[in-house]
């Protein structure tokens, strides 16, 4: 089976806000806004998973609400410890420690923060558990993943993300739970096996973000995808709902590509490009246990 690669969905640009990046200056706390703004101090701390200061982390702090509603700042400090000041509002803070011997990020993600005082955060690596999803073929070979978290309040939204080229991604939630239904989280895993690949997704939806996510489902929980060409050209195969990557390789006619997906995660869009062209097949309700077969150009009118 050909290799696949990764390829993000037109969706996955940047955070759709004007704002200016400010980065901390050791020893300096970092302003992001102007003189005239009531503006409180946040101090971030950044552990890794042996409880020990860290500078290896990247954090990011979102405005969300409020007079700081259009900052985004990503303050760095190499003991650990960061200072950034900003205006009264509704912040999202993420924050990526890595530097753990197996090459792994631990991603916490903080949906609500409250910013009416000076305010110190702790962002501690050993809060994090595995993002643990994986196919029943104990020979597939992971290729890609992506996790993304979309938080909404009074109007507006952020979204962030994290892509990843290993199955050692951690992931915790930080601070107060936010609003009910407020944070809506996106998981996509894939795999290539030797008959088959896999794409295995998750959407949550809640007060807070994960704590882990574990996902290991039978062969029967599984819908399987056959797709075939009668010209060579490229294809495309990813779920229909929400920010995503997918998976994207070569056909010829002597081809067909087997994807074993799981249901739960929506419908799925598969599209494919041969000489100049460009076939879709969208929407696709691929149930558990049953098998769907297409064959481009013959089947998208």
């Amino acid at each position: 089976m050909n290799t696949s690669s990764l390829r993000r969905r037109s969706v996955l640009g940047t955070l759709a806000v004007a704002a200016a990046v400010v980065l901390g200056v050791a020893g300096t706390p970092a302003v992001a806004v102007s003189p005239q703004s009531e503006t409180y101090t946040l101090t971030i701390k950044h552990l890794d998973r042996a409880g020990r200061a860290t500078g290896a982390y990247e954090t990011t702090v979102t405005g969300l609400s409020g007079a700081g509603a259009d900052e985004v700042v990503r303050p760095h400090d190499t003991d650990g410890t960061t200072t950034v000041q900003l205006p009264r509002g509704r912040y999202v803070l993420d924050s990526a420690v890595t530097g753990s011997a197996d090459g792994g990020t631990d991603w916490i993600v903080q949906p609500r923060l409250d910013l009416d005082r000076d305010t110190t955060i702790t962002v501690d690596a050993r809060t994090a558990r595995p993002v643990d999803v994986r196919p029943p073929d104990d020979s597939a070979r992971f290729l890609h993943s992506a996790m993304f978290v979309k938080v909404t309040h009074g109007g507006a939204e952020r979204l962030l993300n994290r892509i990843v080229a290993a199955p050692t991604l951690r992931v915790a939630h930080l601070g107060p739970t936010a609003e009910p239904d407020s944070v809506k989280q996106w998981y996509d895993a894939y795999w290539e096996g030797a008959t088959a690949d896999y794409g295995l997704g998750r959407t949550v939806t809640g007060d807070r973000a994960l704590t882990g996510l574990t996902l290991r489902p039978a062969p029967k929980e599984l819908a399987t995808l056959k797709v075939r060409a009668t010209r060579t050209g490229f294809l495309d195969v990813q779920p229909t709902t929400g920010p995503t990557v997918g998976l994207s390789r070569q056909l010829t006619p002597s081809d067909t590509a087997t994807y074993l997906v799981t249901p739960e995660r929506g419908t799925w869009d598969v599209s494919y490009s041969a000489d100049g062209q460009r076939y879709s097949a969208n929407e696709l309700a691929l149930r558990a246990g049953s098998t769907t077969v297409l064959t481009f150009p013959d089947d998208v009118v």
